[in-house]
């Protein structure tokens, strides 16, 4: 297939794009205005948004979420009502971006490598502990302001959707142990991920902090120690 490179500016700023269904003459081949990749402008969008997300934060814990409005948003983040509403579409689609940093602050691949390096069952239990306690003490106060939110249909959406990552993560993590016969016996890989992820919800993990006062090392500690107990046969538990 012939490639065609679409029509770019001269300047340090842009690049060729390489573009295989175009043809000479720029974006369709009519002699329009071709496209063009700005690093300099991707870097501009990326600092919008981070200045968005990043003031939505504080208003969402100072102000409550309902109570926050988009102008007061563009205000704090140094952006127009328009800025806001042309990067994000509502104050929903601004949340739906904070939660999903999530996994990104608590350095998720890292943590995948841990579990997957962990040797014994018991260890890779109490490494997805460590995970769990990880991406929520990350995003403790987008996940305050999440629950506030609660109501807003995007957000009921986002939860479900992250209910069912976790859930398959838990069922990726179990399904070799039920393989190798070290589940607590009664237990199919089923059932099991069924505890692990009543256990893992970030319910227990604000009563635990919040309301209890518990440090995340507590937590995480209490957490591998439950894991543990509830998932495995006792010859599978460390002494």
């Amino acid at each position: 297939m012939e490639c065609t490179y679409l029509l770019v500016r001269t300047t340090p700023n842009y690049r060729y794009v390489r573009d295989p269904d175009g043809e000479p003459g720029g974006e369709q081949g009519k002699g329009g205005r071709g496209r063009y990749h700005s690093p300099l402008r991707q870097e501009r969008a990326n600092d919008t948004r981070r200045r968005i997300t990043t003031a939505s934060l504080e208003l969402f814990a100072d102000c409550g979420y309902w109570s926050t409005t988009i102008a007061a948003i563009a205000e704090a983040a140094g952006v127009t009502v328009q800025t806001v509403y042309a990067t994000f579409g509502s104050k929903a689609g601004i949340m739906k971006a904070l939660l999903t940093l999530m996994e990104n602050d608590a350095q998720a691949p890292v943590w995948r490598e841990r579990i997957a390096a962990a040797a014994e069952p018991a260890d890779k239990l109490r490494a997805f502990a460590g995970w769990t306690t990880s991406m929520f003490s990350a995003s403790k106060r987008a996940i305050a302001a999440a629950q506030e939110a609660g109501g807003a249909p995007t957000l009921s959406e986002l939860k479900v959707e992250g209910d069912r990552r976790r859930r398959d993560a838990l069922d990726r993590l179990l399904a070799p142990m039920e393989g190798e016969g070290v589940l607590r016996a009664g237990l199919d890989r089923h059932s099991a991920t069924d505890r692990a992820w009543l256990l893992t919800g970030v319910e227990l993990y604000l009563a635990a902090t919040t309301g209890c006062g518990w440090s995340d090392t507590n937590y995480t500690d209490w957490l591998g120690d439950l894991l543990v107990n509830q998932l495995l046969a006792t010859r599978n538990i460390d002494p």
